[in-house]
């Protein structure tokens, strides 16, 4: 006999999640707000919470209380909320010559981070040393058994791709390097782009520190080619072929050499001063100092091209959100190099609700621990 619908165990799941979601987004809540917001009786809710309670995933924080409302006689709210230790989420990210790892508690707090370089010429077999050494220097320094984690999400630079066995066609389903990273993790693994998981970090760490908690963001890495993600009602919005807020190859390309145009037709010595006595007149010297985020703005030139190029960003930016209407435009640096970028986007935005991102450079690994704390923690209702 063929079984329709969903189990009751699936029923349970989806409702644990629905809670999980709600007090991500909007901090404590109490039973009956929880029950009025999911669409489900309060006495449902009441034995669905009390059992998160029992297992140590959720916790009754007290009272609820408004300055403005006085204290009635009768029953109170009691404020329910995610125990934020309950587990912990850990996050890999390979980004350019940098591994970047570490563990984080159910609210995105910084537990434990590390920063290794990763050699340009090291071999698939090496990176998989370094990468099972932090991983297992996780473990080891922070007291943690497999069962104590959520999972761990990796985000890979498409520069290790072609080492690691990675097709960029199918990733980030990324199987051959999942096989690879099974012979030594043993807990979930999960995969996304950068961009895409920083934006899932943002809604599942920080949101209801928002003064207006959105269930809708768009975040724009803050670099030489267009290169973001969206998050629609709550979930990563990618498309028919996954390329949504990213610049195709070719025009990444045209826009990266356009770039790289204008900065060498006005480098000079009387042109550029400043940048031209920090690389003793080598267009080389100043092609690397650039790509190092040094842009000597008092040279009146490369600050107008800086203008400019952020201003054409500004205007992609725009017309992203024009179509995708979110409630909030999220600017993430990567890189000490992109920092210039971020900061004149921030001007040219005037008029759009833009906030900087939480993951910093030396945080990056936040972005694959929010991806499993949603892969494996909400998503699965806590189990």
């Amino acid at each position: 006999m063929i079984s329709n619908g969903i189990s009751k165990l699936d029923l349970k799941r989806r409702n644990r999640s629905q809670i999980l979601r709600l007090l991500r987004r909007r901090g404590p809540t109490s039973r009956i707000d929880i029950a009025r917001e999911i669409g489900i009786t309060k006495a449902a809710i009441t034995i669905i919470t009390n059992e998160m309670i029992a297992e140590g995933i959720l916790y009754e924080k007290g009272e609820q209380r408004s300055p403005d409302v006085p204290v009635s006689r009768g029953r109170k709210k009691i404020l329910l909320d995610i125990c934020s230790t309950y587990k912990m989420d850990l996050g890999i990210v390979l980004e350019r010559n940098q591994l970047h790892a570490g563990v984080a508690t159910l609210w995105g707090e910084i537990v434990e981070k590390q920063s290794v370089p990763i050699a340009p010429s090291a071999s698939r077999e090496e990176i998989l040393t370094q990468l099972e050494k932090v991983y297992q220097q996780l473990f080891y320094k922070n007291g943690l058994v497999p069962e104590q984690v959520t999972g761990v999400g990796i985000c890979v630079d498409p520069i290790y791709f072609s080492r690691l066995e990675i097709d960029e066609k199918e990733y980030p389903k990324a199987e051959r390097f999942r096989e690879l990273l099974a012979q030594f993790v043993r807990v979930p693994i999960t995969f996304a782009r950068l961009p895409e998981a920083a934006a899932v970090a943002e809604m599942e760490y920080w949101q209801r520190e928002q003064p207006a908690p959105t269930d809708n963001l768009l975040l724009f890495r803050c670099c030489g080619i267009m290169d973001g993600a969206a998050i629609i009602e709550q979930e990563p919005y990618r498309g028919s072929h996954g390329r949504v807020l990213q610049l195709p190859d070719v025009q990444k390309a045209r826009a990266e050499e356009l770039f790289w145009d204008r900065l060498s037709a006005e480098f000079s010595e009387t042109g550029t001063p400043v940048a031209w006595n920090l690389t003793q007149g080598s267009p080389q010297r100043m092609k690397a100092m650039a790509r190092d985020g040094v842009l000597p703005m008092e040279d009146e030139p490369f600050r107008r091209i800086a203008e400019g190029f952020a201003a054409q960003r500004a205007s992609d930016i725009r017309y992203a959100a024009g179509f995708l209407d979110p409630s909030l435009v999220v600017l993430m640096t990567a890189a000490e190099q992109e920092f210039w970028l971020r900061d004149f986007l921030e001007n040219a935005l005037e008029g759009l609700p833009v906030s900087r991102s939480r993951i910093l450079p030396d945080t990056l690994f936040l972005a694959g621990a929010g991806l499993a704390s949603r892969e494996f923690f909400c998503n699965t209702g806590g189990y």
